[in-house]
C-alpha cells in the first residue's frame, strides 16, 4: 500500500508553507539563491517543501539562463547596430521577465493555499530534482515526462 504525501491529503503545517512561500518570494527579489537555501536546509523535512523549492529553483535558474541567451543575443546584434539591438532585446527582456513573474507569484498563491503549482515545462527547465517523496516520472515543473527520456517512471 502507497501513501499519500502529507500535501496531498491536506496536512500541511504553517511553517511549511511559510517556507514555501518565502521560496517563491526569494526568487522574485534575489532569484536563485533564497530557493536553494530553502532546498538544501528545509526540504528533508517534507515532500511539499522539497517540490516547491525545487520547483521555484528550477524556475529562478531557468529565468537567468533565459537573460544570459538574450544578453548574448543583445551583444551579438549591438556588434551591428545598437538601435537593432535595443529594439529586438529590450521586448524579448521584457516578456521573459513578466513571464517568469507570472509563473512565481501563482507559485506563491498555491504555496500559500497549501497546493501543489505545475509550472509548463516549455518556460521551466528541470535542474533541481524532487526526490523520493514524488512520482519519479514527473519532471519538477510539474509536467509528465515522455516515457524513454532518461527520467525514470
Amino acid at each position: 500500500m502507497t501513501s499519500k504525501p502529507a500535501y496531498e491529503e491536506g496536512r500541511v503545517r504553517d511553517g511549511e508553507v511559510t517556507s514555501a512561500t518565502f521560496g517563491y518570494l526569494g526568487a522574485i527579489v534575489l532569484g536563485p539563491v533564497i530557493p536553494l537555501l530553502v532546498y538544501a536546509f528545509r526540504a528533508r523535512r517534507s515532500p511539499f517543501l522539497r517540490y516547491h523549492a525545487a520547483t521555484a529553483v528550477n524556475l529562478s535558474l531557468t529565468g537567468l539562463l533565459y537573460g544570459l541567451c538574450c544578453a548574448i543575443l543583445g551583444g551579438l546584434l549591438m556588434l551591428d547596430s545598437l538601435a537593432v539591438a535595443l529594439i529586438v532585446m529590450l521586448p524579448v527582456g521584457f516578456a521573459i521577465w513578466v513571464s517568469m513573474l507570472r509563473h512565481l507569484i501563482r507559485g506563491v498563491s498555491a504555496a500559500s493555499r497549501g497546493e501543489e503549482y505545475q509550472v509548463p515545462a516549455w518556460i521551466c527547465a528541470r535542474m533541481v530534482r524532487l526526490g523520493p517523496g514524488q512520482p519519479r516520472a514527473r519532471s519538477a515543473c510539474g509536467s509528465p515526462c515522455p516515457p524513454g527520456d532518461g527520467r525514470g517512471g
